[in-house]
């Protein structure tokens, strides 16, 4: 049975034998403290989360009536955009996946989901103020399934309608698949102006590859790092997953030497969140292979060490980076935010999220896109647009949104600035929420004095726990065991 992180008892008695002074300021992790917070939990890319989104489509009347302001009415207030293109095309099914995706060798299939794209992009030229796009993501699925006629054609033709300035300071990154990507396609994407690249590794073992159908040599991805690093992508980064079917500490600690030895500059570690009953990709793995809880927790605490002693520094929940690269320096600085991407250095008023499932957000909510090809195509050919629902911010959600992001990126809460915001005192307000955080005080995971929270060094593996303390929907009676477990 999931261990539900915040009903966790206080230590027990024998666990209570560490001094206080090591359980309030070590980094060091242990195997109970792990197995502790390992249940489900949201990863907070958003607050609320975005399966509390309900039905917020263009043309529907809502609660408050049809002609109510709406999330998206708030674009025309903004001073910087960051924008997200949704290419869900992949040639070939990698089954640990839970991506929405579509499997098809037929490339016409994404030359029309382009035009489609295109189109509502179309829709927003009209409701967001001419201001710069600081940040510009493709993900998928593989957008370098695109050929580069069409990456051409995508970038240019969001040129024609957002201020989109390549160079300078602002992100443009790509998530491309080392197995199809051809250093031509490198030249398109630096000549459109992305400087960033992040490639889809999982795991270097030939024999958890072919489990997960998912095979890539590291001499491939050495070849495409050095090539991209000679066209001046300025920070590469490579995603690996742990608890895939067929590892164990020995194999995992081999492929994390080997990409230590490549040397990018960004890791992310993620825990594969094995969910056959909602992903059917999944059906193809057998859960056999897949390694037990503790050898999950082994594996977690193997790679980490093997990274932090190759100097990578860990900047909480699942990223790693080299002490000179970007989003290190803005951790270390207090300017890193997170959105739906995960961690960036790039914030923006406002996200623009284009394609079939993609989300985008300003001060006043969130709306998303159908998620199916078939909802979408039909959408955008009657309306435009295909938002099918999302969420209007209050009050109370705003200051928890701050909360969040406050502990999530800066790993401090200044109480005082709540009540500022707030207009009442901390600890009324959040008087449940601060009992709920009780386990993870008294765990050393978070430090409380009467100014301000503070996330301990060990603590910034559990920051999905810790936000979800101050998670006002999680605690309203829907169940937590809809999301991925912390491992």
């Amino acid at each position: 049975m999931a261990v539900n992180p915040l009903d966790s008892a206080p230590l027990s008695e024998s666990d209570s034998n560490t001094t206080a002074n090591t359980r309030a300021s070590s980094g060091e992790l242990s195997s109970a403290l792990l197995t502790r917070y390992a249940g489900p939990c949201p990863r907070y890319t958003s607050y609320p989360t975005a399966d509390r989104f309900t039905d917020l489509s263009a043309g529907s009347a809502t609660a408050a009536g049809a002609d109510a302001r709406k999330p998206w009415d708030a674009l025309q207030d903004i001073n910087t955009l960051s924008l997200y293109v949704h290419i869900p095309f992949c040639r070939s099914l990698c089954y640990f996946c839970a991506c929405n995706k579509v499997i098809t060798q037929q490339y016409g299939l994404a030359s029309s989901y382009l035009d489609r794209v295109l189109t509502e992009a179309q829709w927003y030229r009209e409701k967001v103020a001419r201001v710069p796009v600081t940040q510009l993501h493709l993900g998928g699925g593989t957008p370098t399934y695109l050929n580069d006629g069409d990456l051409t054609r995508l970038v240019q033709g969001l040129g024609d309608i957002f201020d989109l300035n390549p160079g300078g300071d602002v992100e443009y990154s790509v998530e491309a698949d080392p197995r199809v990507l051809e250093p031509e396609t490198l030249d398109t994407l630096r000549g459109l102006g992305f400087n960033r690249l992040s490639m889809g590794i999982q795991d270097f073992n030939p024999e958890v590859q072919r489990a997960i159908n998912r095979i890539c040599s590291p001499e491939q991805v050495r070849g495409l790092t050095e090539a991209a690093r000679e066209r001046g992508f300025g920070s590469i980064s490579y995603d690996l997953i742990y608890g895939l079917p067929g590892q164990d500490v020995a194999s995992l600690e081999r492929t994390i030497d080997t990409v230590v030895e490549l040397a990018p500059d960004r890791i992310a570690l993620y825990h594969y969140a094995h969910l056959p009953h909602r992903f059917k990709a999944q059906r193809l793995i057998s859960s056999d292979l897949i390694p037990p809880p503790q050898a999950k927790i082994d594996m977690q605490l193997a790679a980490t060490r093997r990274l932090t002693d190759a100097g990578y520094q860990f900047l909480g929940m699942d990223h790693f980076a080299r002490p000179d690269d970007p989003l290190a320096r803005a951790t270390k600085d207090g300017r890193l935010a997170r959105n739906f991407q995960g961690y960036t250095l790039m914030p923006a008023d406002a996200l623009v999220g284009l394609g079939a499932s993609a989300i985008s957000y300003s001060r006043d909510g969130y709306w998303q896109n159908h998620h199916g090809q078939k909802e979408y195509a039909t959408a955008i050919g009657e309306r435009g647009e295909a938002i099918c629902r999302g969420w209007q911010l209050d009050t109370d959600d705003r200051v928890r949104q701050w909360v969040i992001m406050e502990l999530m990126c800066h790993l401090r809460l200044d109480k005082r600035e709540v009540e500022r915001r707030l207009g009442s005192p901390f600890e009324d307000y959040f008087a449940q929420d601060l009992a709920r955080l009780r386990p993870l005080v008294a765990d050393g995971l978070v430090l409380e004095s009467r100014e301000d929270l503070v996330v301990s060094e060990r603590g910034r593996w559990f920051l999905r726990n810790i936000a979800a303390a101050f998670d006002r929907h999680l605690h309203a009676g829907a169940s937590a065991a809809q999301y991925s477990r912390v491992l």
